[in-house]
C-alpha cells in the first residue's frame, strides 16, 4: 500500500459503506482508541491554501482509508 502523507488524495468509506474523496492532513497517527488519518474535503484544502490558513478536517479510521488511484 502506498504511504499516506499530508496532501495525498485518499478515498474514505463512511459508516454506510459510501466512499468519498478527501485530502489527507496527516499520515496514519494514533487517535484516542484507534489509528486515524486526519482528512478534509478537496474544496476545504483548496480554500485554505488560497486563504493562507490551515485546512479544517476530521479523523477517519485508518482501516477505512485508501490512497486514491486518481
Amino acid at each position: 500500500m502506498e504511504s499516506i502523507t499530508r496532501g495525498t488524495r485518499i478515498v474514505v468509506t463512511d459508516s454506510r459503506g459510501r466512499t468519498h474523496t478527501k485530502i489527507a492532513l496527516s499520515e496514519v497517527v494514533q487517535g484516542r482508541d484507534i489509528r486515524v488519518v486526519w482528512a478534509c474535503r478537496e474544496e476545504e484544502w483548496t480554500a485554505a491554501r488560497g486563504e493562507g490558513r490551515e485546512p479544517e478536517g476530521v479523523p477517519w479510521p485508518a482501516s477505512d482509508v485508501v490512497v486514491s488511484g486518481v
